[in-house]
């Protein structure tokens, strides 16, 4: 083997353990050395490197037996990173170490019109100074944000974000310049695909689909283990497919899905104000149970079209699994039968539907915490680099 293929596995041997013990935890150099099929001697060499970066810290670890205690190596989360989740209604920002944990977190909740970028980009570097204040990481590594729009691949850029009337905005270079640190920018439905196969729901399965409702509805897309955002970006936009005649969407079109099953569609046929996210979807649900009338019309009309847009979603796609946040996770716990129903059958699925979409393990984390991941991708893929 030549000096530079020798030298090359050896940067991805470190990148394999790096990632190994930051997606899956502290571990012994023993279950290291198994999961990543190297021996002891190297697990060694690499672990010392690593550390000398001040990217892991070894620790003894009690044995559960009556042998030696065994060296752990665990991520240090001193090398942290800002995790940005921006949505039309409320901007939340994390200080994430690595290794995955939350250090600090702080948000805002606005009226809605986030068209004006400037006032955006003050909020979130007023938010960022919060928690970087609160808690001083070592090494800041830079930041990650999540969108509700079509992001430039690897610019930055959100080509398309009609729910805050964003249209080709260099935001992550504007925010990059007032923060002073690199900063990556994502869709949110793929921030969050990312984090549930990572961290969540979608663990161990290569093909993925995440869809998430809050004001409109987004889908992260994964296939072979990879996200797949189309040629400019617009891939997964599944809210915008036409499933019905009128009404006018704000994207331009009609009869778009998430004006049949997103949350201002269930908010508004059931009486409540649109914008109270979550929480008011929560109350619409107990009100149902309450046997409210307005509210039980809302919630089954809102799953049935739910079960419509996922029919088109499982035929188009076939994914092994289906990931739902936001409303459509809260709506399917309550109201499962009555959506696999709108699904219904089909030759392209003669198991079924319901073994293949389950709801979010990371719940409304679940794009902050591919936010932090994206923000992450640098001294994952190249540590030494990335710190020195």
């Amino acid at each position: 083997m030549t000096v530079g293929g020798t030298e090359g596995v050896r940067r991805a041997n470190v990148r394999a353990l790096l990632r190994a013990v930051h997606v899956g935890g502290p571990a012994t150099r023993s279950e290291l050395t198994r999961s990543l099929g190297l021996n002891r001697s190297t697990i060694g060499a690499l672990t010392s490197e690593l550390a000398s970066l001040g990217l892991v810290v070894e620790r003894m670890s009690a044995s559960p037996g009556p042998g030696r205690p065994s060296h752990l190596v665990v991520p240090d989360a001193d090398n942290a990173v800002v995790a940005v989740d921006l949505r039309v209604d409320w901007v939340e920002v994390a200080l994430v170490g690595l290794g995955g944990v939350v250090l600090e977190r702080r948000a805002s909740q606005h009226g809605r019109g986030m068209d004006e970028i400037d006032r955006v980009i003050e909020l979130i570097a007023a938010l960022t100074q919060e928690v970087l204040s609160a808690r001083k990481p070592r090494r800041f590594l830079g930041v990650g944000v999540s969108v509700p729009g079509a992001v430039q691949r690897g610019e930055g850029v959100v080509r398309f974000a009609p729910a805050i009337e964003w249209t080709n905005e260099p935001f992550g270079a504007r925010l990059s310049e007032r923060l002073g640190v690199a900063v990556h920018v994502g869709n949110d439905a793929n921030l969050g695909a990312l984090a549930e196969q990572l961290r969540g729901a979608a663990r161990g399965h290569a093909n993925v689909i995440y869809l998430s409702a809050n004001v409109g509805i987004g889908g992260g897309l994964l296939a072979d283990g990879e996200l797949r955002d189309g040629a400019a970006g617009f891939a997964g936009e599944v809210g915008h497919m036409p499933v019905a005649d009128g009404p006018t969407c704000h994207c331009g079109g009609s009869g778009c899905w998430e004006l049949k099953a997103g949350e201002d569609r269930l908010l508004t046929l059931a009486g409540w104000e649109p914008g109270g996210g979550s929480e008011a979807v929560a109350e619409i649900l107990a009100a149902v149970r309450d046997g409210n009338e307005r509210a039980c019309a809302a919630v089954a009309e809102v799953a049935r079209w739910t079960g419509v847009g996922l029919r088109g979603v499982l035929n188009v796609f076939d994914p092994d699994l289906v990931v739902l946040g936001g409303s459509l996770a809260q709506v399917w716990n309550d109201y499962a039968d009555e959506i696999d129903a709108a699904i219904g059958p089909s030759a392209f699925r003669p198991q079924g539907s319901r073994e293949r979409i389950r709801t979010s393990d990371l719940g409304a984390d679940s794009s902050l915490v591919g936010a932090a991941e994206l923000a992450f991708a640098d001294v994952l893929s190249d540590p030494q680099r990335a710190v020195v």
